[in-house]
């Protein structure tokens, strides 16, 4: 595994930027991104907000599209759901993301993990746009 985040060929979405999100691995479908916890992106009972949670999730499976996507090609989520399993109260947050087929649509699948447990679980549907 790299020990510098990895960049995308067309550029970061700003939010890894204001996330803090950074890719660790991306090849062959599959990715890992990590997060810190931020104070910011907390609900109100201190834990990381099911928001930030999702968009990790997101954000990591478009990374794995992205890695089998032809270069020039662009794609969006068309869906995507999210079963919260642990809450996340420190540390860093990692999500692992696999494309499940290829073609005009894929769908995806994650887990996001924290401090050694599985915190969620998220499937989604990429679609190839023209």
């Amino acid at each position: 595994m790299s020990t510098k985040p990895i960049r995308l060929p067309s550029g970061h979405p700003e939010i890894f930027d204001t996330m803090k999100i950074e890719i660790l691995r991306m090849e062959n479908g599959e990715s890992e991104l990590s997060m810190p916890f931020l104070e910011e992106y907390t609900q109100h009972y201190g834990m990381l907000h099911g928001g930030a949670i999702f968009t990790l999730a997101d954000a990591a499976c478009g990374v794995a599209v992205a890695s089998v996507a032809k270069e020039g090609k662009k794609f969006l989520t068309s869906g995507m759901n999210i079963n919260y399993l642990e809450p996340i109260r420190e540390g860093i947050t990692i999500c692992r993301a696999k494309v499940l087929r290829q073609g005009r649509i894929m769908p995806v699948e994650s887990e996001v993990w924290n401090s050694g447990v599985c915190a969620a679980k998220a499937s989604a549907i990429y679609t190839l746009v023209d």
